[in-house]
This record gives C-alpha cells, sequence and structure tokens, in this order.
C-alpha cells in the first residue's frame, strides 16, 4: 500500500509540474513554494532564480514575479519550488470568492 500511494502521490506531482507550467513566462510566473516557508524566504528565492518581484499570491509561500532570466521557471524548479505556474491558473484557485453574496443583486 504504500508503494502504492507513493507512486500516485509522485504521478500527481509530475501532472501538475507539467500540466500548470505557464506557457509564457515572460507574461509572469506564479512560484509556489512549502507551506512552511516564509515570506521573506519566498521573497528571497523567487528573485534569486532570476525574477523581479510583483506581489505575494494570497498566502506568503506563493510569490507573482516577472522572470527576467530566460531559463527562470527551470531554475526555480531546480532550487527549491514545488510548482511554477501560469498565474491566470493561480487566480482561479483564490482562496476568497470574486463575487461575495452583497455584489449579486
Amino acid at each position: 500500500m504504500a508503494l502504492i500511494a507513493t507512486l500516485v502521490a509522485a504521478s500527481f506531482a509530475a501532472i501538475l509540474r507539467i500540466g500548470l507550467a505557464p506557457r509564457n513566462a515572460e507574461a509572469g510566473v506564479a512560484v509556489i513554494y512549502a507551506p512552511w516557508t516564509s515570506a521573506g524566504e519566498t521573497l528571497r528565492r523567487s528573485v534569486a532564480a532570476g525574477a523581479r518581484f510583483v506581489r505575494f499570491g494570497g498566502l506568503p509561500f506563493i510569490a507573482i514575479v516577472m522572470p527576467v532570466r530566460p531559463d527562470y521557471v527551470e531554475r526555480a524548479l531546480a532550487g527549491s519550488a514545488f510548482l511554477a505556474v501560469d498565474p491566470q491558473v493561480l487566480a482561479g484557485c483564490l482562496l476568497e470568492p470574486v463575487f461575495r453574496r452583497a455584489d449579486v443583486r
């Protein structure tokens, strides 16, 4: 059972890395680190891989950046990033609903 669970987790992680990869990295990248990564460490790691910091993405372990190197995604993933995704994909997973009940009439 442990082997099956490990294989399922590994294949899920591989699918996420491949399927959610940004199509146009020059337009921006959302870099996701481990949930226990501090905001300062997220900022340092995302910029060190070769990008300009834009903002945090809802949680302190997610950074939205503009790459200044063409190989930024590979460098970020080779470092300690869990995922590098298109910011539009990340926007679909916001913690707060875009429309609140008071806004809908």
